[in-house]
């Protein structure tokens, strides 16, 4: 489902580091988007039944339920079929720790993050390729 330059997504993002999770947060709301933050991978899985994000943004390697797994319990509910799940992480997406969660995730994104890209993603919430 393609979304107009103009209307608002909700966006979930999810990184145990709280303060990459506040200032990405930061940025998705100052470009016009319903924004909700989770700082564990539990606390996603919570918010996400809830807020019903359009697009999740998560931190691949976090304690406790990896970034991988999170993705793996949202794709298994009905509400999440069309939701668009972005992994973010320091490694690069071939990194063997990340391969095989990489079917769950809709892109891979680098931190820092490319913020054009990040945004006409959003702005357009098409789906990329790794």
């Amino acid at each position: 489902m393609l979304h107009s330059p103009w209307e608002s997504l909700r966006v979930l993002v999810a990184d145990d580091n709280r303060d990459a999770a506040d200032a990405l947060a930061t940025l998705v709301h100052l470009w016009g988007h319903d924004v909700r933050i989770a700082y564990n991978g539990q606390a996603a899985v919570n918010l996400a039944g809830d807020f019903v994000p359009h697009v999740i943004m998560l931190d691949i390697q976090m304690p406790g339920m990896h970034g991988g797994e999170v993705a793996r319990q949202l794709r298994a509910q009905p509400g999440f079929q069309h939701a668009k799940i972005y992994a973010t992480s320091a490694n690069e997406p071939d990194d063997p720790r990340l391969v095989a969660w990489r079917h769950l995730f809709d892109a891979h994104f680098v931190k820092p993050y490319n913020l054009r890209q990040l945004e006409g993603l959003l702005a357009n919430h098409v789906s990329c390729e790794f």
